[in-house]
């Protein structure tokens, strides 16, 4: 890996590169700072460990992916018993189809962490997902509007959003195109511009349904996986170019937008209208104070607050749980993001390690992001926080997901 122009360059090209084993006779190369010394190796598929044989799946990993679907459950039926009962006459109606979407996902991850994830590196594979992902984005318009967007396909009761689809495949595509050009990654014109292509196609489609904030998500977990790549920060600034007026548009010149972002600044001007949901989260934090009303026992969801059991779910956990609750959840996606990382940095390939970031990115940024709603650190979006909100095709894509990203670390260059 070459050392170029470009301040921090250096460092993405080493964090993307396995470790060296820290043997007598390689001491003096580990001790190297940033890990120049590396480059990133092809191994083949079960022979990613010094011993030549898969390791375990990261069980820490699994424990906390598997706690965040349990203690999501839990809170769908606390955020939703009282809603439900009103609405379809039984208090447990989210929670089964929480529960069924919930086994979907776990039978999801349990067939990708036995999957070598050097099958995703396949051209037909890559690009067939892709083109599902993009057909699926289109076709979405031709089904009815819900709730005033084309979010949704629906077949009967059962529901798909294809921007869900769309994360994973753009994740895998990205991470194939850059590593296939891995020597050509300075190039703007053959390898920065087409890429970035696909992921614009993709974010406009979304921001289209209208879903800014998913298009936005995209958009970030892009940006981190090509700096990781190592691509020329000129080339990510040129980006700027035409996002900037385009988001310009988007947030002053579309009127419930624009009204978004003064509810944003001044939540309690319109606390009846336009700012209810916002203020009604920020009361049911406040009051749990720190240690909560108890469990299924939050006020706010009894009708006041607008999508308990979904998007701000976190605000029901806030006052059921208090601040102890709120910032446990904090400190698990935080070891999510750890463990997703590190699987990252250890994994034997470009391809895994831009897939594991990928993956990591847009699991955890999406949590924050969720968090952030809840608590009016940024202006209301409908963003589910992943494993806990009620969300059918979102649960079972990002379970999917954790099991690739599992696959992953299987293929470690570390021992547990």
């Amino acid at each position: 890996m070459k050392w170029s122009r470009g301040g921090g360059r250096c460092f993405r090209s080493a964090f993307f590169a396995p470790p060296v084993t820290t043997t007598m006779s390689s001491y003096s190369a580990a001790r190297q700072p940033g890990w120049a010394n590396r480059a990133p190796r092809d191994g083949g598929a079960g022979a990613s460990s010094r011993s030549g044989r898969e390791l375990a799946v990261d069980y820490g990993m699994l424990a906390i992916i598997l706690m965040l679907v349990l203690f999501g459950l839990v809170m769908v039926y606390s955020a939703s018993a009282v809603l439900a009962e009103d609405k379809y006459g039984s208090e447990y109606h989210f929670l089964i189809r929480q529960a069924v979407w919930a086994v979907v996902g776990l039978v999801l991850m349990a067939a990708a962490i036995k999957v070598d994830y050097r099958n995703y590196k396949r051209p037909q594979v890559v690009l067939a997902l892709l083109g599902i992902s993009f057909v699926l984005l289109v076709a979405v318009f031709a089904f009815p509007v819900l709730n005033g967007t084309h979010r949704w396909i629906r077949l009967g009761q059962a529901s798909l959003q294809p921007s869900e689809v769309a994360k994973l495949a753009l994740i895998c595509y990205v991470a194939y195109f850059v590593d296939k050009r891995a020597d050509q990654l300075d190039g703007y014109l053959s390898t920065f511009l087409p890429v970035t292509g696909v992921a614009c196609a993709a974010m406009l489609l979304i921001a289209k349904e209208p879903d800014l904030g998913t298009a936005l998500s995209i958009g970030l977990v892009f940006v981190v996986m090509m700096f990781g790549a190592g691509a020329r920060l000129l080339h990510l600034a040129s980006m700027l170019i035409p996002t900037a007026p385009f988001l310009a548009y988007m947030l002053l010149f579309v009127p419930w937008r624009l009204q978004r972002l003064l509810d944003f600044l001044h939540p309690w001007k319109n606390q009846t209208t336009t700012g209810f949901q916002t203020v009604q989260a920020l009361i049911a934090l406040g009051s749990g104070g720190a240690t909560g009303l108890g469990l299924a026992e939050g006020r706010q969801k009894l009708f006041y607050l607008p999508s308990p059991h979904t998007d701000f779910i976190f605000a029901v956990v806030g006052e059921e749980l208090g601040l102890i609750g709120t910032l446990a959840v904090l400190v698990v996606f935080a070891l999510l993001a750890w463990r997703g990382i590190r699987a990252s940095i250890y994994a034997p390939d470009k391809f895994g390690q831009l897939l594991a970031l990928g993956i990591t990115v847009m699991i955890v940024a999406q949590a924050f992001f969720n968090m952030s709603v809840a608590l009016s650190i940024l202006p209301t979006k409908g963003i589910p926080l992943p494993f806990i909100s009620c969300g059918g095709s979102s649960l079972a894509i990002n379970l999917l997901a954790a099991g690739v990203l599992l696959n992953v670390s299987k293929h470690g260059e570390i021992l547990r």
